[in-house]
């Protein structure tokens, strides 16, 4: 086996220059631990602000609270696809051939976030491409319950791009909002991978959605990923909500646009008793009041990645067919920043994949 591989790796925050394609060493084969030959990884929102130095502007501090200081240099990509290249002696799951896909929320089973059912915030554990070498490489190595089974029907391409978002997604669908038979629910941002990903997972737990988006030509594509109706923003939209369901205002909304004019929109559609899932947001005021609270008596909540139950979830209604995700374009790793550039102009219509063979 060579002793080097290409990747990508960043060296200090920044723009997207500071991703650094070449040469690196090998990654080490522990004997608990799966050699994954990388087909496909995809780029994410958190790649996007973990190189800018943005987790550090928003939180004040060198780490998430319950999770370890990010560290640098770091190889981002939370999701990852592939074929095992290699096992380690104390390896049981998996074989060399498997077709595997990444986990991207592993949880510390036993973390006391994890005893009480919030896995997805357990600390003393490292998350790929966050506090572990992520995707961005020709292999990655990780412990073996890192990884699950990949069915041969689902591609590479469709594996690096629907575990992350979908995994959040199905937090805010079941968990947060608890979205039921029958709801309306409101998705702002709906062009992303999130956003894709709830519009689908809503519509299997039998939802009506209504999306929005700044963009007429992309109308068809959110209505072929799950959308039964979707507002161009503009004037009038909150009458054009209210008026999709006969004016009693959405069960719920998420919002995954971090703009406080589209948090607003969420409040004023929002029936009695609603609630609202915000994902991002710059810092400062939020554009709710207290009488906004009480006068519909309004439930507003924040949501940070997936559960393991999320994911095995997730991971069935994948490997099932039930879930998929649109993917913009495929680029080879070494066009990593100019992936990166055309994600930030947000004109992006679901997910960039990244090949790190091509």
């Amino acid at each position: 086996m060579n002793k080097t591989m290409k990747a990508v790796r960043i060296f200090d925050f920044g723009g997207p220059e500071v991703l650094k394609f070449d040469d690196y060493p090998m990654p080490e084969v522990k004997p608990g631990d799966v050699l994954v030959r990388v087909e496909a990884t995809s780029v994410s929102g958190f790649d996007l602000k973990y190189r800018a130095g943005l987790l550090h502007k928003h939180n004040k501090t060198s780490a998430l609270p319950g999770r370890k200081p990010f560290p640098m240099p770091m190889q981002l990509g939370r999701e990852c696809a592939g074929i095992v290249e290699a096992i380690g002696n104390d390896v049981t799951k998996f074989n060399v051939g498997d077709r595997v896909v990444g986990m991207t929320h592993p949880a510390n089973p036993d973390s006391i976030e994890t005893i009480r059912g919030l896995g997805n915030l357990s600390s003393g554990i490292d998350i790929p491409g966050h506090t572990m070498f992520g995707a961005y490489a020709q292999f990655v190595s990780r412990p073996e319950n890192y990884w699950l089974p990949l069915a041969d029907q689902v591609s590479f391409d469709q594996a690096a791009s629907v575990m992350w978002p979908a995994t959040t997604a199905h937090r805010i669908v079941t968990s947060r909002l608890g979205i039921k038979l029958g709801d309306a629910l409101l998705v702002t941002g709906a062009t992303g991978g999130m956003g894709f990903a709830t519009l689908r997972l809503a519509k299997l737990a039998g939802a009506m959605t209504i999306a929005t988006t700044r963009d007429a030509k992309k109308i068809s594509l959110l209505k072929e990923y799950g959308a039964d109706h979707v507002v161009v923003t503009g004037e009038n939209d909150v009458q054009k909500i209210r008026d999709l369901t006969g004016g009693r205002g959405v069960d719920g909304a998420v919002d995954y646009t971090g703009v406080n004019s589209m948090m607003r929109l969420c409040n004023d559609v929002m029936r009695l008793g609603g609630s609202i899932c915000i994902t991002f947001g710059e810092p400062g005021p939020l554009p709710f009041t207290a009488s906004d609270f009480n006068s519909v008596e309004l439930t507003l909540m924040g949501v940070r990645g997936g559960t393991p139950g999320d994911q095995f979830s997730v991971w069935e209604l994948m490997n099932k067919g039930l879930l998929r995700v649109p993917v913009d374009r495929v680029l080879p790793l070494a066009e990593v920043a100019k992936a990166h550039t055309l994600q930030e102009t947000g004109k992006v219509a679901g997910r960039i994949v990244l090949h790190p063979w091509d």
